[in-house]
């Protein structure tokens, strides 16, 4: 007599052993399939950072503004071992998609004296990440509170150096405001129509540099002749990218200057 072929239907309070065991060895190969796809994919994903972006919250700070090569707002970060002050320069945007000089500028006729003479007040949202501060002028003009001489010009001196000269870096054209905490992810591909927004916008755009040990360092980019060429760099961002130019350092930001018909696309 022939074996019963084994068959189940729904109405059936159970399957047969057959087709029961059948079942769980496709159930534990689906599981362990899924366990597998969901490694690959976290495991491959970049490094997206993980800034902070302080909304809704307003902090007041008091420093020294300049308007070149960005907007910056230069502030005490108090003292080192020696007892000697030490600054911190802020990079300044605007609220929403936009760079921050059009608010600077009026903050500067609102004082009425030369930058160089004057500690300014002024408040917004922090953003920061890895040692990196920005400062969302949310109230663009308005967000000038007050101004007071300083005691002596020497305050208001900054540490240019040169770099090392010209160098070729491999990395990615990001926003800064982005990057740093406001959006998560502030890079690659799946922000690519945002960044594009906000460095046309006039949000300074930078370069960043990660190793492998998900290290980075930041360049903020002009052009060779310190001009802004935020246009020119739109149909860079978010591509892995090679570029060339001058680093010069400002206190702790690095500069690098480019011509940016000269930047490549790498595979």
């Amino acid at each position: 007599m022939d074996k019963k072929e084994e068959f189940y239907v729904g109405y059936m309070p159970k399957a047969d052993k057959g087709i029961s065991k059948f079942a769980k060895l496709v159930i534990a190969l689906l599981f362990l399939l899924l366990f597998v796809v969901v490694y690959v994919i976290s495991t491959s994903q970049r490094f997206i950072s993980n800034g902070t972006y302080e909304f809704g919250e307003l902090t007041e700070l008091e420093g020294y503004l300049y308007e070149s090569p960005q907007p910056f707002l230069k502030v005490s970060a108090g003292t080192d071992i020696h007892g000697h002050e030490v600054y911190k320069n802020i990079l300044l945007i605007n609220y929403g998609k936009i760079g921050a000089m059009e608010s600077v500028s009026k903050i500067k006729d609102k004082i009425g004296q030369p930058l160089n003479e004057v500690m300014v007040k002024i408040r917004g949202t922090l953003i920061y990440h890895n040692g990196v501060t920005l400062l969302e002028l949310t109230e663009k003009g308005n967000a000038y509170l007050s101004s007071k001489p300083i005691q002596s010009e020497h305050l208001y001196y900054r540490e240019n150096s040169g770099g090392p000269g010209n160098v070729t870096l491999s990395g990615e054209i990001i926003d800064p405001k982005c990057y740093f905490g406001s959006m998560k992810p502030g890079q690659g591909k799946p922000h690519r129509s945002c960044a594009g927004l906000c460095i046309a916008g006039g949000i300074p755009p930078m370069f960043v540099v990660q190793n492998e040990e998900e290290q980075a360092n930041y360049y903020l980019i002009l052009g060779e002749n310190g001009e802004q060429i935020n246009n020119e760099l739109l149909r860079y961002i978010a591509d892995p990218a090679s570029i060339s130019g001058r680093i010069e350092t400002l206190d702790e930001w690095n500069v690098i200057y480019i011509d940016p018909t000269k930047i490549k696309r790498l595979d």
